[in-house]
Order: C-alpha cells, then sequence, then structure tokens
C-alpha cells in the first residue's frame, strides 16, 4: 500500500501541496514510507496535532495574519484597509493570480472600491454590466457564503462572465461572500481568480479568513466613507475613460484604424507589457510616438 501513497505525495508535491502520514512510527509501513520517499515528500507522524505543528507553513500563516491585523489596525481610511487585503490575498492565497473587492452598496449598485490590475478590473466590470457573475453572487446580502467554479471553460453558471476569464487564460473563481456592515449597510465579496482547477481547500479556507478581516475593516466604516470609496471609484474611472478615449482617437488617426482596432491594440499592448491599459494610454497622449508602426524599409 506504500507504493500508491507514494505516488499520491510525490504527484501532490508537484503541485505544490503538501502531504502527511499518520501512523504508528514503528509500523512496517511507516518504515517502508521513511525509505521509499524522501521525508520533505511524506513525512511521518504519531498524530494529528504533531503534523500539524511540524507544517511551519501554517505557523506562518499566523503570522502574515497578525501581521494583517496590525495593519487594518492602522490604516487611515477603508479604502487603505481593503487594499492591505487584496495584498494580502496574493501572498496568502497560494494559487491567486490575481485578486479584487467587490463591494455592494445598500441601493444593489455593484462597484470595485480599490485599485487593482486592469484584467481583474475586466473580470469584474462584465459582471457588473451583464448582472452576473461570481462577485455579484457572493456580495449580495442573501447570496452563498461563497462561489466557486473550478472549470469555468465548461462549467460556468455565467457564460459571459465566463468568457472573458477563459479569453484571459484564467479558469477558475472563488468569490468569498464580506459580512453585511452596519450602519453602512455595504455587503461585499474577495474575488480569487486562478488557473483552471487551481483553487484548493486550503485557497478557500484562507480566502474565508481574510473575507473575515475585510468584514471587520468595513465594520467601521461610515456612510460619508461609503459614498467617498463610490466618489473614488467613479473618479478614477471618468479620468481612466477619458485618457483611454482620447489614445483611442490618436490611433485612429495616425494609423487609419476604428474605434474597436484601436482599442484592441491598446488592450493586446498593456496585456504584453504587463502594465495598466490607463498607464500605455497616458504614455501615448503624452507622447504621440509611442505604438508608432515601425518604419518601413526601403
Amino acid at each position: 500500500m506504500s507504493v500508491p501513497w507514494g505516488e499520491f505525495a510525490v504527484t501532490r508535491a508537484g503541485q505544490g501541496v503538501r502531504s502527511a502520514a499518520v501512523l504508528d512510527p514503528g509500523s512496517v509501513t511507516a518504515r517502508l514510507l521513511r525509505t521509499g520517499l524522501p521525508s520533505a515528500t511524506l513525512p511521518v507522524f504519531a498524530g494529528v496535532a504533531e503534523a500539524i505543528t511540524a507544517h511551519t507553513g501554517e505557523r506562518r500563516l499566523g503570522e502574515q495574519l497578525a501581521d494583517l491585523t496590525r495593519l487594518l489596525l492602522g490604516a487611515t481610511s477603508v479604502t487603505q484597509a481593503l487594499q492591505h487585503v487584496v495584498a494580502a490575498a496574493t501572498v496568502v492565497v497560494p494559487h491567486a493570480r490575481l485578486v479584487s473587492i467587490t463591494l455592494r452598496d445598500p441601493g444593489g449598485h455593484f462597484f470595485t472600491p480599490v485599485e487593482t490590475p486592469d484584467v481583474a478590473a475586466d473580470l469584474d466590470n462584465v459582471q457588473y454590466r451583464t448582472g452576473s457573475g461570481p462577485c455579484l453572487d457572493a456580495a449580495r446580502p442573501d447570496g452563498p457564503a461563497y462561489a466557486l467554479d473550478q472549470d469555468l471553460a465548461t462549467t460556468s453558471a455565467w457564460p459571459q462572465f465566463a468568457a472573458v476569464a477563459t479569453a484571459h487564460g484564467l479558469g477558475a473563481v472563488l468569490s468569498t461572500a464580506l459580512l453585511p456592515s452596519r450602519p453602512a449597510g455595504l455587503s461585499g465579496a474577495l474575488n480569487i481568480y486562478a488557473h483552471r482547477g487551481g483553487i484548493t481547500e486550503t485557497d478557500r479556507h484562507r480566502a474565508l479568513l481574510l473575507a473575515t478581516h475585510a468584514s471587520l475593516a468595513l465594520a467601521h466604516t461610515h456612510g460619508v466613507e461609503t459614498a467617498e470609496l463610490e466618489r473614488t471609484h467613479l473618479r478614477r474611472a471618468i479620468t481612466s475613460r477619458d485618457v483611454i478615449g482620447q489614445a483611442k482617437g490618436i490611433l485612429m488617426a495616425r494609423q487609419g484604424l476604428d474605434a474597436e482596432a484601436a482599442f484592441a491594440l491598446l488592450r493586446r499592448t498593456s496585456q504584453d507589457l504587463n502594465v495598466k491599459l490607463a498607464d500605455i494610454a497616458g504614455a501615448l497622449v503624452r507622447d504621440h510616438s509611442v505604438l508608432a508602426p515601425p518604419a518601413e524599409e526601403d
């Protein structure tokens, strides 16, 4: 029986998942495991408590959450606190590729309160536009504790969102509900985007811990600060939209592109360079030679 256990442990280790065996250390099986596999691949422990204690990564998680708590206590605004949560999620959740937060105000309006990478913003915005998606489901006060899909290409309940996610090379999503805050009445979700099949139980449990921290930050939100969150988001969106519109106009005039092709060029350049779309557009507005087509050779 030690062979399949060993194969399982080796396979999971290659996926970044740790394994451990709880056995009588003096048993024949334990001896076979110790001689047939490196101790780091499948260590043997006499009890569950010993196995948990030996996982230094879990001790590290406790330290990281303690650090996050201190940051949240020192945050001067809810926006800053939520930014701390998003940053922590990219470290604490092993398979997270992109992270964002969705908030829902008392009027039912959804928005992303803190700055995120362009791809994450696209994934959030397509849900807001269509009224369908995991972050909306989890963010509603009467929604589920979490929304999870491990294979957006074939099993998604949100086809329009899934099409955008898979186009960006992402095949899994986990949205974990934030507890509604009072008196502001905010609810929301912490959104984890990953590769297909990449979200583990460990990821889900850690996302729940982070969502609890975000909920505590929201619990201190007052109505005036809620309004400021929305105004900041709106100003940022309007500014980005205006700059992108200017950049599209420059490309259309200079390269003879239509509006759709000009925007596609901006987005493709943003993805290739891993630079925010608004930053690419801003660079083009400041210097019209940016994104100029290569000169033809004689």
